[in-house]
């Protein structure tokens, strides 16, 4: 993965008033902490963030802090935390976390499927794909953008759990339960039925086709009953 290069400066003044001012200046207020060492506030320049999280291809960012004054030797960061507003989803705050890049750091990234389930394509099943993110145990230089799940051969009832793509990827330390299903091609509706659910919709259908056309036979008799009625009283009449 590749480190990203971002300018910082120390945040001289804290508090809600000075962060609103820094954003209303094109600025925005963060912090780095981490390795046991004191925290230390951050002002970073508003387009330069925008224009490495727009292009970013990934959630796990590396990034080489320069910090105005301050000397980082051979530590990186990490974005831990991005703070945005709800309404307008302007940037509101960034946490950033030290890391030594032969440190082993626990991190989320993001499950990718690729290809289409033949169970799909073929047979009409549905695709869940609930999990859409692992946790890893990994270098900071060694973190992928994605884990790829490959569900082209994916039959109806098929499943994929994480101990199906340990194989794949045997320099990654999985922190997730290997048990976790990560994508299941199941039947559609009329597939799940039963032989016997089957049986039991066929009978219901044909009582029910039985009921409709005793009750059209009665109605047509009683018509033809009052018809005849009719022709009698006329009959008699004349």
């Amino acid at each position: 993965m590749k480190k990203i290069m971002l300018k910082a400066d120390v945040r001289k003044e804290i508090g809600k008033k000075s962060g609103s001012k820094l954003r209303k200046d094109g600025k925005i207020p963060g912090i780095l902490y981490g390795h046991k060492k004191d925290p230390i506030p951050l002002v970073l320049d508003k387009h330069d963030v925008w224009e490495i999280l727009h292009n970013a291809e990934t959630e796990n960012l590396i990034i080489n802090l320069e910090i105005e004054g301050v000397d980082l030797a051979d530590i990186v960061t990490i974005v831990k935390d991005i703070q945005q507003h709800p309404v307008t989803g302007d940037i509101l705050h960034l946490d950033f976390m030290r890391v030594a890049m032969d440190e082993m750091i626990d991190v989320n990234v993001p499950v990718r499927i690729i290809g289409v389930a033949k169970g799909v394509a073929v047979d009409g099943g549905i695709l869940f794909h609930s999990i859409r993110q692992i946790t890893i145990n990994s270098k900071p230089s060694e973190i992928p953008e994605f884990i790829n799940i490959d569900v082209s051969d994916l039959s109806v009832g098929d499943t994929i759990h994480i101990s199906d793509i340990v194989k794949d990827y045997k320099d990654i330390n999985f922190v997730s339960d290997l048990d976790i299903t990560l994508a299941h091609v199941a039947a559609p509706k009329e597939l799940e039925l039963t032989e016997e659910e089957v049986e039991k919709e066929e009978i219901a259908a044909a009582e029910e086709a039985a009921v409709e056309g005793a009750e059209e036979g009665a109605e047509e008799a009683k018509k033809k009953g009052a018809e005849g009625g009719e022709k009698e009283q006329g009959e008699e009449g004349s």
